[in-house]
């Protein structure tokens, strides 16, 4: 009889769909709630012994087909009864996701019916898992946001807490977080290989079990359809998204500084699109009010 860590043992090469596709992500904590407990245990922290029971409260049918536009991949817990956790992976970037993630944790938080008494309201958190955080000056591994008094150090309550977990910043992380299991769950997060799984899993139970989820699950072709749209899906928000910003850059740059040239509008947009493609967002902004940067940037990328 196979073993479910024969999969992960025999593993080798790239990883098709790591958890940092929401839908994988999804998948392992749904059909493991074992996985589902030891990251919980490193995400609040608390000691594992003290979950008793958590309980995803918005199941979906894995391998069903999923409406991109209206299905939320976000897994909602009941953890131990007594407090709501919503866990997000965000696979790219948001413009908006503060006020997604804030709108997200009020719903969660508004857990009472009516006719009952504010007492029993259960303590809500959110947390973000990362790749592009909102901030662009953050550089936190991992940090908790709550409501406290502006003049004092004074937290007004603990009941309505958003966190964000950065896979950006890994190196980043304090000596003590280094040798945390959230460290190791981020850097598990990150692996691109079943290779560097095997090797982040080697002395960790909790890596190994999850991972080892990770590979059966992978094995599914329904799974891996609903994966592959996800990841689709997001490419194509993406596209359009860096699209429209060279777009906008382009024909702001050509505009201010050719005076409407024709060859200087194609210059400006081959630029735009060559920034957005290297990552360059700073660059591209910097431009719109650098003139001298900008005819830099287009002699270092031949287009002058």
């Amino acid at each position: 009889m196979t073993n479910k860590f024969d999969y992960l043992n025999h593993a080798s090469g790239p990883i098709r769909y790591g958890l940092t596709n929401d839908y994988m992500f999804r998948a392992v904590l749904q059909e493991s709630n074992e996985t589902l407990k030891l990251l919980l245990s490193a995400l609040l922290p608390i000691p594992y012994e003290e979950i008793i029971e958590c309980v995803i409260t918005n199941p979906i049918i894995l391998g069903e087909s999923i409406d991109d536009k209206t299905c939320i991949m976000d897994v909602r817990v009941k953890l131990n009864n007594n407090r709501l956790i919503n866990l997000e992976m965000q696979m790219g970037h948001l413009d908006n996701w503060c006020n997604r993630a804030l709108f997200y944790l009020c719903r969660l938080f508004c857990n009472i019916k009516s006719g009952q008494d504010y007492s029993q309201l259960l303590p809500a958190i959110h947390i973000g898992i990362l790749s592009d955080p909102p901030f662009s000056d953050m550089d936190d591994f991992y940090s908790e946001y709550l409501l406290t008094n502006t003049r004092h150090p004074h937290i007004f309550s603990r009941n309505f807490s958003l966190r964000m977990l950065n896979l950006n910043q890994l190196e980043n992380a304090t000596e003590n977080e280094r040798v945390s299991e959230l460290y190791h769950w981020a850097c598990l997060f990150r692996a691109k290989t079943w290779e560097d799984i095997r090797m982040i899993a080697e002395n960790n139970n909790a890596i190994r079990e999850a991972a080892s989820h990770l590979k059966i699950l992978s094995e599914k072709e329904k799974i891996q359809q609903q994966a592959e749209s996800r990841e689709r899906y997001f490419m194509d928000m993406s596209c359009s998204r860096n699209e429209g910003i060279a777009e906008g850059y382009s024909k702001g740059s050509a505009e201010g500084y050719s005076k409407g040239s024709a060859d200087a509008q194609k210059a400006a947009t081959q630029l735009s699109l060559c920034l957005v493609q290297d990552g360059r967002i700073a660059d591209l902004e910097r431009i719109a009010s650098d003139p001298v940067y900008y005819q830099e940037l287009l002699k270092e990328y031949g287009l002058d």
